[in-house]
């Protein structure tokens, strides 16, 4: 559930600033409003931090694998160590980065000068002090007749193609070079010194990085110097935010209800004033969540999103979970491949059991995992050897547990997909009348949600069991059209008039498109089982290439598993975020809870 927020402004005598952000941040309980102004002292904490992480980013390149992270509080000698070990590594970085950025430009002058072999520089020099006049040319291959038709040179030709030649024109004389593609070269332009250049540029390259690797023992030191940094910075910006009123100051900033009493504990202590309000309408309040089981699980998946729900939405991670689970099943399809994820799962599992920030993900992959195999085991599919919809059994596979026709199956799991739509959409009206709580937004939802059984039952007829809709269809229209018209409607307001006939045909394809459920997991299935038939009619052709029918049944599977996880991104976060969230009333607009604390103490 979303914990409530209080607006607290703390006041505070100007000469007591440090030690009241000190005792605020050890207390750890208030988001403080940053201010848009940025003093002197932030913004230098904040190039500092910048070029402190790009320097540790490219560190961490070089370390080896399994470095350790950054384990309780280091001692002045490993702070020590941790600012060496940037300021070092932003030196080497540059270098490297200037010497990458030289040997790039050196190389593409090489490949420039390539066409017309090696030559000596030094030696065109001389002949051409000595009144030997050598023009190189690159352009059209009708430049070369040109050349050819003046009088007292040599031509020699190094290369045509495609229209385009490249020549040398060689004369004792002068000569008109008007109509010749002439190739101006640099002072630089000497193979042999380029060649040169290139050969001390990768040897100070590997000097570097060498450097780089040995710095990289150290990448916990320069990390923990990096988070002192970091809350360096958010002090910083925190006494930008103070307000002076005289000799008294402020701090405005969110505390949530349940630690208000904790902070006025600390304001009695430390002689503070507390101005404690409740959020108003405009005002843009952070989010703090209070996890439950199902939030705890399903939350790697909305911070993989970056979603967060409004201040004054619903949380919806039990609804989430719940049918996101299903979706993820329905799409891998596979019981066979969520026995492999299950099995990775656990594996992972293990090897991570004692980084609690890697176990949250494990988790929820184990449980979609077991789901896969629950929906594939009852759908008989395992590895693509039984039978798909639409597609001939190329292997006699494992049974299918529905004993029913192959066209009706089809039919059932399609007929499945529209109950979990109407289950879904109709969940999420019933929360948003609950927390509305008055009589207008609850029969508006009601009146909606009766409005999708309706849309229920007709998709039903129209696509899964073809025949007559039945007589309660029409009343559940009839019902829901008249509380949403009455309740639902603004009729003062032309927009949300004109408008309302859309939203009636947006609730029927709501109810649609969760069909892409079932027409992905059958593309997935009827994938693994395309790749099964090739590799056995390969395997059948010859004993001797086996291998390949193994090879293309492993890249055919991985490439079903790749689509399978990109459809459960597109499709199972979709009917989540955009058709469930719709009706809900969900816009997914909130920002974290972020109290100002000292974020060492969590390392």
């Amino acid at each position: 559930m979303i914990v409530p927020m209080k607006i607290v402004t703390i006041l505070v005598m100007r000469e007591t600033i440090a030690a009241t952000l000190s005792a605020l941040r050890d207390l750890g309980v208030m988001q403080v409003e940053v201010a848009e102004n940025v003093s002197d002292d932030s913004a230098r904490l904040s190039e500092q931090l910048a070029s402190a992480a790009r320097t540790w980013t490219e560190l961490r390149k070089f370390a080896a694998p399994g470095t350790p992270e950054p384990v309780g509080t280091p001692t002045a000698e490993v702070r020590s160590i941790g600012r060496s070990t940037l300021e070092t590594a932003a030196r080497c970085v540059d270098r490297r980065t200037a010497a990458l950025t030289e040997l790039a430009g050196v190389e593409k002058r090489l490949r420039n000068l390539e066409p017309w072999g090696y030559f000596s520089r030094p030696l065109l020099d001389e002949l051409r002090n000595r009144g030997v006049r050598i023009v190189l040319c690159d352009g059209p291959a009708a430049a070369l007749e040109t050349a050819r038709a003046l009088e007292g040179v040599a031509v020699t030709e190094f290369e045509q193609s495609g229209g385009l030649a490249r020549f040398a024109v060689v004369s004792d004389r002068d000569f008109d070079t008007c109509g010749l593609p002439v190739v101006e070269l640099g002072p630089e332009d000497d193979p042999a010194e380029l060649r040169r250049r290139v050969e001390a540029l990768r040897e100070q390259i590997k000097g570097v990085e060498t450097e780089l690797t040995r710095l990289s023992g150290h990448l916990d030191a320069a990390k923990y110097c990096i988070d002192e940094l970091e809350n360096q910075l958010e002090f910083s910006r925190t006494r930008d935010a103070i307000s002076a009123h005289g000799a008294v100051v402020s701090l405005r900033g969110f505390v949530p209800a349940p630690e208000v009493e904790k902070l006025r504990e600390s304001a009695r202590a430390e002689g503070w004033g507390l101005l404690i309000l409740d959020p108003g309408p405009d005002d843009v309040v952070p989010v703090l969540i209070r996890e439950n089981r199902f939030s705890r699980i399903i939350k790697p998946l909305f911070d993989f999103l970056g979603v967060v729900p409004g201040y004054r939405e619903i949380d919806v991670s039990a609804g989430v979970l719940i049918f996101f689970t299903i979706f993820y099943a329905i799409i891998i399809g596979d019981a066979g491949y969520g026995v492999i994820f299950l099995v990775l799962s656990l594996i992972l599992g293990w090897k991570l059991r004692r980084k609690p920030a890697a176990l949250a993900p494990i988790r929820l992959f184990g449980l979609l995992s077991v789901a896969t195999i629950i929906w594939g085991a009852l759908n008989g599919s395992w590895f693509g050897l039984a039978a798909i919809p639409g597609t001939d059994r190329p292997f006699p596979g494992l049974p299918c547990f529905t004993g029913v026709s192959e066209t009706l199956r089809q039919a059932n799991i399609q007929a499945f997909c529209f109950v979990l739509a109407v289950a879904q959409l109709s969940l999420g009206r019933i929360w948003k009348a609950i927390h509305d709580a008055n009589w207008r937004s609850i029969g508006e939802n009601v009146g909606w949600m009766l409005i999708l059984w309706g849309n229920f039952f007709l998709t039903i007829r129209i696509i899964v069991y073809p025949g007559e809709f039945p007589d309660y269809m029409y009343w559940l229209y009839g019902s829901g059209l008249a509380l949403v018209v009455l309740c639902g409607v603004n009729w003062k307001d032309p927009a949300a008039v004109f408008q309302f006939p859309f939203n009636i045909v947006g609730s029927f394809t709501d109810v649609l498109s969760y069909i892409r459920l079932f027409a992905v997991g059958m593309a997935g299935g009827c994938i693994a089982t395309s790749f099964n038939s090739m590799a056995w009619d390969v395997c059948k052709s010859s004993p001797w290439i086996i291998p390949v029918g193994i090879l293309v049944v492993l890249c055919g599977h991985l490439l079903n598993v790749a689509l399978g996880f990109m459809s459960v991104l597109v499709h199972g976060v979709r009917l989540n975020t955009l058709e469930f969230s719709n009706h809900v009333g969900l816009t997914w607009s909130g920002e974290l809870f972020r109290p100002f604390k000292n974020h060492l103490n969590e390392k």
